[in-house]
């Protein structure tokens, strides 16, 4: 069963879960945000109240994607929501040359899990290969391995946040 395992639980709160997003001092207001992992588009939305530019979210999940699609109906800001593997050969194509920050948000080590450790690695580095700004959110513990990986890539942390429930927000920028 998917909840007998304390790690596989629902962590935090949305409350928690946006608490570092917001005060790390990110300016999202007239940037385009590339959110990785999007889920139902319930953190893309928020962010969407600081008028970004532009959002796009990708995950995995069809109904996922409806949903954040249908949040965002009627927003004055423009969006895009792509259901897609991070996997896929498409993923280059559907993604644009540039984004102003890149949202991480507890989707690395599922992309590990998903397809591979060095295949994530690759993606994640095509990824951020097109930002100068990434806000990420890691479990306890893991912030370090990601923080390597992309000082690999020209990044160094900026800003820390842990939540009162413990979600760490990471802000890194390209040096």
């Amino acid at each position: 069963m998917l909840w007998s395992k304390p790690e596989k639980r629902f962590k935090g709160t949305w409350e928690d879960r946006l608490d570092g997003i917001f005060s790390a001092g990110v300016t999202y207001t007239g940037k385009s945000v590339l959110d990785v992992g999007c889920n139902m588009g319930v953190v893309a939305y928020e962010i969407s109240k600081l008028r970004p530019s532009s959002i796009h979210g990708i995950d995995v999940l069809r109904p996922h994607i409806e949903t954040a699609r249908m949040i965002f109906l009627g927003s004055p800001v423009e969006s895009r929501f792509d259901c897609l593997n991070l996997g896929s050969q498409k993923l280059g194509r559907v993604l644009r040359p540039r984004y102003d920050i890149v949202m991480l948000l507890a989707i690395y080590h599922h992309m590990q899990a998903s397809i591979g450790q060095k295949k994530a690695r690759e993606v994640l580095a095509d990824i951020v290969r097109r930002t100068q700004t990434i806000v990420a959110r890691v479990p306890p513990r893991k912030d370090r391995e990601l923080i390597e990986l992309l000082s690999g890539e020209g990044f160094s942390v900026k800003g820390t946040h842990v939540s009162p429930l413990g979600s760490h927000v990471i802000v890194l920028e390209r040096y």
